[in-house]
C-alpha cells in the first residue's frame, strides 16, 4: 500500500513538473508568436526588403512585435511596411504617395550606410534609424549602456548632435 502512494505522489508530481516546464515555455513566446527565437538584425532585415524590391530605405524602426521601415516599392511609390523579425517576411503595406520630390533629398548616404558608421563608432542595439530631410536620426546604446539620440549629417554620417535619452 506504502508503496503504490509513493508511486502515485511520484507520478502526479513528474506531472505537475513537466506541465510547469510547457507552461514556462509558452511564456517564452513574444507577440508575434515565435517562441525563444532570435530577431533578425536591421541589417538582415533591410538585405530581406531590399530582396523583395524595395528600395530608397527612409525609415527603420524596432517595435514591441515587428521592424516598421518606410521604403519605396518597386511602382515608386512611399509606402510603409511592417516586417516579421524572425522571418523578414512582409506583414502589412500601407502606400503612403507617390514618389515625388517633397519626400526630401535622394543624394548622400543611404540608411543602411549610415546605419554601417553609427554600428563602426560603438553604438549598438539600434532602435530606429530614419532620414528626416537634411539628416538621419538614429536612437540606439551607446558605449556606456544609455539610449541615445544622434543627428548624423546626410553626406558623411558624423555625429552632429547627441542626446542621452535614458542612462544604464
Amino acid at each position: 500500500m506504502r508503496t503504490n502512494k509513493f508511486m502515485v505522489t511520484l507520478t502526479l508530481s513528474a506531472g505537475l513538473l513537466a506541465g510547469g516546464a510547457i507552461a514556462s515555455a509558452f511564456a517564452a513566446g513574444n507577440a508575434t508568436g515565435h517562441s525563444a527565437v532570435q530577431w533578425l538584425t536591421p541589417h538582415e532585415v533591410q538585405l530581406k526588403v531590399e530582396a523583395l524590391g524595395y528600395r530608397d530605405l527612409t525609415k527603420l524602426e524596432r517595435e514591441n512585435d515587428k521592424y516598421e521601415i518606410k521604403a519605396t516599392n518597386a511602382d515608386g511609390r512611399l509606402v510603409a511596411i511592417d516586417v516579421d523579425p524572425v522571418t523578414g517576411a512582409v506583414l502589412k503595406t500601407d502606400v503612403k504617395r507617390d514618389n515625388d520630390t517633397a519626400a526630401g533629398p535622394t543624394t548622400g548616404l543611404t540608411l543602411h550606410q549610415a546605419q554601417v558608421k553609427v554600428e563602426a563608432m560603438g553604438y549598438r542595439d539600434l532602435k530606429e534609424i530614419e532620414r528626416d530631410g537634411d539628416k538621419f536620426e538614429v536612437t540606439a546604446t551607446d558605449r556606456d549602456g544609455r539610449l541615445v539620440e544622434l543627428d548624423l549629417a546626410p553626406f558623411t554620417g558624423e555625429v552632429i548632435k547627441t542626446e542621452v535619452k535614458r542612462n544604464n
